[in-house]
């Protein structure tokens, strides 16, 4: 009885070309243009990638400020503390 329902639901699954080994059309395949692929057209497509490096650009810049806060407060608290200068080795 199993093997019955098994094997009829999967020739309809196979019928409906969800079972594999089933042809592709043109349409499902990946369209080579990026801004299709994201559904923009190819103008928006170039102001959204200005938009991404300019945002990483400031993200950048505001880790690299950071960044400097740190050692400047490093500094700070190593003169502050009378404590050496850390030497650091990876080798």
């Amino acid at each position: 009885m199993a093997f019955l329902m098994k094997s009829m639901l999967s020739n309809q699954v196979k019928n409906l070309g969800l079972g594999g080994g089933g042809e592709e059309s043109k349409e499902d395949s990946a369209p080579s243009d990026p801004a299709a692929a994201a559904g923009m057209t190819r103008e928006e497509y170039e102001e959204y990638q200005k938009q991404v490096i300019e945002e990483k650009m400031e993200r950048d810049a505001a880790f690299a400020h950071k960044k400097a806060e740190r050692a400047v407060l490093r500094v700070h608290l190593r003169e502050k503390y009378r404590l050496p200068k850390v030497r650091c080795c990876f080798m």
